[in-house]
């Protein structure tokens, strides 16, 4: 059994039970809009190592493109998403489903991995029904600290800058431009001295020029017209 084996089998086993939940794709890749501008996503991964898959759950916005700057729900990936978390059997930590050489095996996994889904990763969802919560809580000056500004005090953003960009364009969603004003200041402010010093350091000019590409991305990102 390798990925590509087990991908089809997610779409002849799995697929089905997440379309009767409202889920939409099939193979590795799914997804569930709902009413509050919050679109659900549901990867699976292979190992880079093979042999095994993870899956992770996580969240999309219907008024943004995703990091890759993709806008349709179905070409949205979870490795895409700023909000998203591990999907475990157990309801924390890392995991992945090893492959079988029984096939039987495998739909077990494929089993449990929904279940794992029922149990844990609606509970992560959950925690965004309510859009704009919990993301209205946030207030620019949490970001002039050192300390890691976390989501609910349990789900870690990788990218502060893409952080600070997605609470600026929340916050123009919801008719908050004032606010929105102090997260893209705050924003340009921190990477553009962050990505200075990187250029500053940078010993060859490829260097400097790709990490000055990096700055002017978030810079565009993080502007208000």
């Amino acid at each position: 059994m390798n990925a590509s084996e087990f991908k089809k089998l997610s779409t002849k086993y799995l697929a089905p039970k997440l379309r009767e939940k409202g889920w939409k794709g099939s193979g590795f890749n799914f997804y569930k809009p709902t009413d509050n501008h919050i679109i659900q996503i549901l990867g699976i991964q292979g190992s880079w190592y093979g042999g095994s898959v993870c899956c992770e759950t996580a969240i999309h916005f219907d008024f943004l493109p995703d990091l890759s700057g993709k806008t349709e729900p179905s070409k949205t990936s979870y490795a895409s998403c700023l909000v998203r978390q591990r999907l475990s059997p157990k309801g924390i930590g890392d995991y992945h489903w090893t492959f079988k050489n029984n096939e039987d095996e495998n739909i077990k996994s494929l089993n449990q991995l929904f279940e794992a889904l029922e149990n844990y990763g609606l509970k992560f969802y959950k925690d965004f029904e309510n859009f704009p919560h919990p993301f209205d809580k946030i207030q620019p000056k949490e970001f002039l600290n050192n300390s890691r500004v976390v989501l609910l005090n349990k789900y870690y953003i990788n990218s502060e800058f893409d952080f600070i960009w997605l609470l600026k364009e929340i916050n123009l969603k919801i008719n908050r431009p004032e606010i929105a004003k102090e997260f893209s200041i705050i924003g340009i402010d921190k990477a553009t001295k962050y990505y200075e010093k990187l250029i500053d350091e940078a010993k060859s000019k490829k260097q400097k020029e790709l990490t000055r590409d990096f700055l002017n991305h978030f810079i565009t990102n993080l502007k208000i017209e």
